[in-house]
């Protein structure tokens, strides 16, 4: 199982900052998952389900999503770079947005079940801005994701976001479906690919941590959501005995 991939392409943070600089701020809107986070994490969409600005949910069911139904928002029009991004990667795109999380802002451990390469669809992450107190975690591991780099994680696996520095960290966020395309990039030697055996769960998460992600998989009322959580209680309540 592939837990991430730094890409070797490198795209321009700065060309990206000033497009998000001019876009307008009241079109952002608060992440949907208001348990999942603490502070400010808000969305700007530049591809949404029928086009729709105000529609910033990306569900994740157990099924692929229906990509003909994701279209591009007016906002990627007032983007040119950004779509130039985007065009680089020769997928099917669902979901694309911009995504905010404003400084001392947390997001909490959670999961987001088939959200991997193995299963068919994923998520890419471009840092537009970051800042060296930013802390991500990928289940133990820290990532330090730098301003124009590219990133593939799996994020079907725990992982969890503080923003301990004086400002915001903005990504761009594409979510689409695999194809050969993408496959036979990421068998490019040139990436740094770091593959791991299905892990247990919840191994590296204290008590109250697992219990948080216990929860969050539980609200997704997802069939691959629950058999995580089910894996995760039953782990949890072993060590407990």
């Amino acid at each position: 199982m592939i837990q991430y991939i730094r890409f070797d392409q490198q795209f321009d943070a700065a060309r990206l900052q000033q497009e998000v600089a001019r876009l307008t701020t009241a079109l952002w809107q608060d992440h949907y998952n208001r348990g999942g986070y603490e502070g400010s994490w808000r969305t700007l969409q530049l591809r949404a389900l029928h086009g729709q600005l105000t529609n910033n949910v990306a569900s994740h069911a157990g099924t692929l999503p229906d990509a003909a139904a994701f279209r591009d928002t007016p906002l990627l029009a007032q983007c040119p770079y950004t779509k130039e991004v985007l065009d680089f990667f020769q997928i099917e795109k669902t979901a694309v947005r911009f995504m905010q999380l404003d400084a001392g802002a947390v997001i909490k451990p959670h999961c987001d079940p088939d959200l991997n390469f193995e299963q068919g669809e994923v998520r890419l992450h471009i840092p537009v801005l970051t800042n060296p107190q930013l802390h991500f975690y990928l289940e133990e591991e820290r990532l330090v994701l730098d301003e124009g780099s590219c990133w593939y994680l799996n994020l079907s696996r725990p992982h969890q976001v503080k923003n301990e520095g004086a400002t915001a960290r903005v990504h761009l966020v594409l979510d689409g479906i695999v194809n050969d395309w993408l496959r036979q990039y990421f068998q490019h030697s040139g990436h740094r690919v770091v593959r791991r055996p299905e892990p247990l769960p919840n191994e590296q998460y204290s008590r109250e941590d697992q219990h948080t992600i216990i929860a969050q998989l539980r609200l997704l009322r997802a069939a691959t959501a629950d058999k995580l959580a089910d894996e995760m209680e039953a782990a949890l309540a072993s060590r407990e005995e």
